[in-house]
């Protein structure tokens, strides 16, 4: 199981992935985090929960999707549109993953990022949890 999070403002562009700063629980080498990216390790199914509050200078929708290894993930995506600019917005979505077993020769680890897909925002209290359910 991996909680990690970032309460700190970032300002993130179109196509910029979020970023986490701390590892609240890191429990195991079943997921490990490189920098914004939260790896995978061992076949199974993990459930992901994320949220984050978010605000843009502009009206525009605010969107967040995972990706897992550069694709996203279907109806793991969250979108928002403020009614005024620098209004603070909530996104969160939870989703499961199945990661197939690994071979010699097909590498089935799943890279997990969140991506920014909406307009250049600042996101705060940025939190994910990845649990290995089985």
């Amino acid at each position: 199981m991996i909680s990690s999070y970032n309460i700190t403002a970032q300002l993130v562009t179109i196509d910029g992935l979020l970023t986490f700063t701390t590892d609240r629980i890191l429990t195991g080498c079943t997921i490990t985090r490189n920098g914004p990216t939260f790896q995978l390790n061992k076949p199974g199914y993990y459930y992901v929960t994320f949220n984050t509050d978010a605000s843009s200078a502009t009206v525009d929708a605010i969107t967040v999707e995972l990706q897992n290894n550069g694709i996203a993930v279907p109806g793991a995506t969250a979108t928002t549109t403020p009614a005024v600019a620098n209004d603070v917005m909530n996104l969160a979505f939870a989703t499961i993953i199945k990661v197939p077993p690994s071979c010699c020769a097909i590498d089935n680890t799943a890279n997990l990022t969140l991506v920014n897909t909406g307009v250049a925002a600042t996101f705060t209290n940025v939190n994910i949890n990845i649990t290995k359910l089985c």
